[in-house]
């Protein structure tokens, strides 16, 4: 999929006629004016970004969080989060999860609406889904549906992990199968993935010959560290610094590299939150880890935390000043170096988990970030 090309605000403004005789410059110099001054009101056009840019939205935080919240203009694709196949490849729509307002506005806005099918806690039925010829048709056929009858352009998968031989196979045939479905539809729908970032579940999954069925794929370049760590550590880090053997995002593109993936359809994953730690710094050991929203993070109270900045790592953290517990997160700056890797390496763009966690004071801070750092420019 080739992403949407950059444009920059056009000038408004219109041609001198030519050949008008001087004696009809009176009234044609009023009418002028005011045809300028019509003109000059019309607002610029708003650029795109030159990337992509997708957004996790996620159905049960639609009353804290509804759609005319999200900022449109610094995305282009939507993967809204998550239905879910059965064991018999049937698609399980949780109440409420549609939502036709959302998918009008992106539509209004130029922003492509992915359907997201899976997701953390919601996998135990696509091995069944995937193992029969005749699940996975059904699994591929009812996609199709949702998509053409609620306005989706397409379908993320998120099988969160194949984790065998029988799997891998299997998830081969059943994203050849649901992609050779969307394809045929006219328009074509979108297909697209959500991948571990490393071998450990990676080498599950045959990218070599699937790269040429999605048309992205995004690397889930977070969740480094947590609570199954055995220390402390970056949730994201960009770069590995000393902790090389546990990740960063920086390695895990050159693992899709080097598992032939294009860099035209690799995404890396941007985290809108954090993980706490209850030790005095990185690399220690710890009892518990938590999950902290950006916008949570920011209310932490200076005088009760100090900010560092790892330079090796290039992102931030907290650290609280009784040494009683860190919270590792990204920030504007990280979050910014971040996008010009993604330029650097000619990299096809990002996804973000998710766009609720950024808000704050009505403004979606790191998402604004993002945008513009992909040459968007607000209405």
């Amino acid at each position: 999929m080739t992403p949407v090309l950059p444009g920059g605000r056009r000038a408004a403004g219109r041609a001198r006629p030519a050949g008008r005789p001087l004696a009809a410059l009176p009234v044609v110099a009023a009418l002028l004016a005011l045809a300028v001054c019509k003109v000059a009101q019309v607002p610029a056009v708003a650029a795109r970004p030159s990337k992509v840019i997708m957004g996790y939205y996620v159905s049960w935080k639609q009353a804290e969080f509804d759609h005319t919240q999200v900022r449109y203009e610094y995305l282009t694709h939507i993967a809204h989060a998550f239905v879910w196949p059965d064991p018999s490849g049937n698609i399980v729509v949780p109440p409420g999860f549609l939502y036709p307002e959302l998918n009008a506005a992106a539509r209004a806005h130029g922003v492509k609406m992915m359907v997201s099918v899976g997701g953390g806690g919601n996998c135990a039925g696509f091995p069944g889904a995937s193992s029969t010829a005749a699940n996975r048709a059904r699994f591929a056929g009812q996609l199709v549906d949702l998509c053409r009858g609620n306005a989706y352009d397409g379908v993320d998968l998120d099988w969160e992990f194949v984790s065998n031989e029988e799997e891998r196979a299997n998830f081969t045939l059943l994203a050849e199968e649901l992609g050779a479905a969307l394809k045929a539809q006219s328009p074509p729908l979108l297909l697209t993935m959500a991948a571990p970032g490393n071998n450990f579940y990676g080498r599950w999954i045959e990218f070599e010959r699937l790269s040429a069925v999605f048309d992205l794929i995004g690397f889930m370049t977070y969740d480094y560290h947590g609570t199954w760590s055995s220390h402390s550590g970056h949730n994201a880090p960009l770069t590995a610094g000393a902790d090389a053997a546990c990740g960063s995002l920086d390695a895990s593109f050159g693992y899709a590299l080097s598992r032939r993936v294009p860099p035209d359809k690799v995404l890396v994953g941007l985290a809108f939150y954090g993980r706490s730690f209850d030790c005095g710094g990185l690399g220690l050991p710890f009892t518990s880890s938590e999950y902290w929203p950006y916008n949570e993070v920011m209310k932490l109270p200076e005088a009760e935390w100090a900010l560092v900045w790892d330079g090796a790592a290039q992102v931030p953290y907290l650290r609280r000043r009784d040494g009683g517990m860190i919270v590792s997160f990204d920030d504007m700056r990280s979050i910014s170096l971040k996008c010009q890797y993604v330029k650097d390496k000619r990299s096809a763009g990002v996804i973000i988990w998710e766009l609720s966690q950024d808000r704050r004071a009505r403004t979606s801070e790191l998402l604004q970030v993002v945008g513009k750092s992909f040459g968007a420019v607000a209405r």
